[in-house]
C-alpha cells in the first residue's frame, strides 16, 4: 500500500529562499537548479557552487516571485514535503507564446524517487489552466531515464531532440 504524500508549494521569501540554497548547495549541482549565470554557456557542466553562483541563485529567485502588479514571466515555488523544503517548481512562458507554458522542477537527492514530481504536476496542470495556457511542455537531458519515466508517467509525450528530452502534454 503506498500512502500519498502531501507536497505544498510555497512562495520563496529570504527565509524560504535561504533554506532552498542551503539544499540545492548540499544536494543539487548548479546546473541542475538555475539557468547559467551570465558569462556562462547553457552547455558547461556547472558542476560546483561558487560564491557568484549562489548569488546569482538568490537574484534568480528573487527575480521570479509572484508580483501582482507586474507579472513576470516565470515564477518560482518552493516545495514542501513532510514539513521541509525539498525543491522548488516553476513555470514560465514558452518563446513568448500565451499559450504554453514550461514546467520545471528540481528535488534534493535524497528526495527523488518519492513521488513528488507526480504530485508537482498536478499543481503545474492546475495553475496552468488559470493562466489559459493550452499546453505544458518540460525539457531535461536524454541522460536522465529517471526523468524521462516521471515524465511519460505523468502524461507528457517525450521526444529527444539532440540530446534533450522535451514532453509536451496538452492542459485539459
Amino acid at each position: 500500500m503506498t500512502s500519498q504524500m502531501m507536497v505544498d508549494l510555497v512562495p520563496v521569501d529570504e527565509d524560504v529562499l535561504e533554506e532552498l540554497l542551503t539544499l540545492a548547495v548540499a544536494e543539487a549541482q548548479p546546473g541542475e537548479v538555475m539557468p547559467p549565470t551570465s558569462g556562462e554557456s547553457a552547455m558547461e557542466s556547472r558542476t560546483t557552487w561558487t560564491e557568484p553562483r549562489k548569488g546569482a541563485f538568490r537574484e534568480y529567485h528573487r527575480r521570479c516571485r509572484v508580483n501582482r502588479q507586474a507579472p513576470v514571466p516565470e515564477v518560482t515555488w518552493a516545495i514542501k514535503a513532510r514539513g521541509r523544503i525539498v525543491g522548488a517548481a516553476r513555470l514560465a512562458l514558452v518563446d513568448d507564446d500565451p499559450k504554453s507554458r514550461e514546467v520545471g522542477l528540481w528535488l534534493g537527492e535524497r528526495y527523488r524517487g518519492q513521488g513528488i514530481s507526480g504530485e508537482v504536476a498536478y499543481w503545474a496542470i492546475a495553475a496552468a489552466q488559470t493562466m489559459d495556457a493550452e499546453r505544458l511542455v518540460a525539457r531535461t537531458t536524454a541522460r536522465n531515464p529517471m526523468a524521462r519515466r516521471s515524465l511519460e508517467r505523468i502524461g507528457f509525450e517525450v521526444v529527444d531532440r539532440e540530446g534533450v528530452l522535451v514532453g509536451t502534454m496538452p492542459v485539459p
